[in-house]
């Protein structure tokens, strides 16, 4: 039945139906090792694909048919979206508009699929990523896209290269004080000389999202890890030290937001005392989104409130101590630590503890203006207009 069903969707994706169909993977596409019949049908069909972080390399990056970095253009623009073991979350914006069109047609293969996310797919193959790919294949048969399809799998692979193209002038190679881009810039050209290639987890606000757009290409899969479905924060040493046990060929990279390293920090003691091939790269822009971001009404205003009730100071709730100490932490444990505020001292502490394998933290001090507020944190308390 399912093979049948299987039939019919690739009529209505190929020759029939879709004018714009897109495949997205997910992170249950590369739990069920799905990458032999993802590959060979992405590259058979020719519909372009995007995947979830964690679903990254169960199709390479480097296949011709990977829309990564066209990604909004590709949600908005689908009318039938293929999901390979992702939950329509907030990672793909809940498959709702504006992000999507409103009349995407979604086909989603589970093994388990949520009950909202059924409700809100045209259809749903219930069963293994790898197994429900084979069916799509071989009920592909010599279907082919339609002209129009094309035009739009060419348009999307047209505006991924544009957009990559613009991406690389913004990772300056120099900037000082560093910021997101070119730190992560550096960690990325460090990564990309380690061989076998590492897993690398990434958590925090600013340093996951700008992480997820980085640190590529990924070319193998369940070598990515960062918040998963619930965007849950304070998961990533966890995983490192699930990573570094379940791999132990693999060097493992945690790159963490000041923040999210202040969930599990103390973590650092289990890493040494096992020994770990854990290297954690903090991005210290000393607080939440970065330093005290008040606007000049509201810092004047905590002043003198302070000063009224005799208190010394009055930090700002989100603004940490200025660039912290961490590395002084690994340090204590016996572990390895470095602290950079540039580029070059960067790049020398990732060549030199991603080739000694052993445990080490890289405090890396960045702009503490260099974030961007996710919601405008601090506009809720913004002063009022006086009526």
């Amino acid at each position: 039945m399912q093979a049948m069903v299987a039939s019919i969707l690739i009529g209505s994706v190929t020759k029939v139906g879709a004018i714009r169909p897109l495949v997205v993977i997910g992170k249950g596409a590369a739990i069920s090792g799905a990458e032999a019949g993802l590959q060979q049908f992405i590259s058979k069909s020719g519909i372009p694909f995007l995947a979830t972080n964690m679903g990254r390399g169960v199709v390479p990056d480097s296949h011709q048919g990977n829309c990564n970095a066209a990604r909004s253009s590709a949600l908005a623009g689908a009318d039938v979206a293929i999901i390979f073991g992702a939950r329509l979350n907030w990672q793909l914006h809940f498959g709702e508009p504006p992000k999507w069109s409103s009349s995407v047609k979604f086909i989603l293969v589970d093994v388990d699929p949520s009950w909202r996310d059924s409700r809100k797919a045209a259809q749903v193959l219930k069963g293994d990523a790898q197994a429900v790919a084979s069916q799509l294949l071989q009920a592909l048969g010599s279907a082919s896209l339609s002209s129009e399809a094309l035009q739009w799998a060419s348009d999307l692979h047209k505006k991924a290269a544009g957009n990559k193209a613009k991406l690389e002038k913004r990772l300056e190679p120099t900037a000082y004080p560093l910021d997101f881009s070119t730190a992560l810039r550096v960690v990325r050209d460090a990564l990309s000389a380690v061989s076998p290639a590492p897993v690398v987890v990434s958590e925090g606000a600013n340093t996951m999202d700008n992480a997820r757009v980085i640190l590529e290409p990924v070319e193998e899969a369940r070598l990515r890890m960062d918040a998963g479905t619930w965007g849950t924060m304070g998961v990533g040493l966890g995983c490192a030290v699930g990573a570094a046990a379940t791999r132990p060929d693999r060097l493992v990279v945690a790159v963490e937001g000041d923040s999210a390293f202040g969930f599990s920090g103390m973590e650092i003691e289990t890493i040494v005392r096992y020994k770990l091939p854990i290297v954690i790269i903090i991005m210290n822009n000393s607080g939440i989104y970065g330093g005290d971001r008040r606007q000049p009404e509201l810092q004047a205003a905590a002043a003198k409130g302070m000063k009224a009730g005799n208190f010394g100071s009055d930090p700002e709730p989100t603004a940490f101590v200025p660039s912290a100490r961490y590395d002084k932490m690994m340090e204590a444990f016996g572990g390895e630590s470095y602290i950079t505020a540039s580029a070059s001292q960067l790049a020398a502490a990732c060549r030199i503890s991603f080739s000694a394998r052993r445990p080490a933290l890289i405090n890396c001090i960045i702009d503490p203006m260099a974030g961007v507020e996710s919601g405008n944190v601090h506009s809720f308390n913004a002063p009022q207009a006086k009526l």
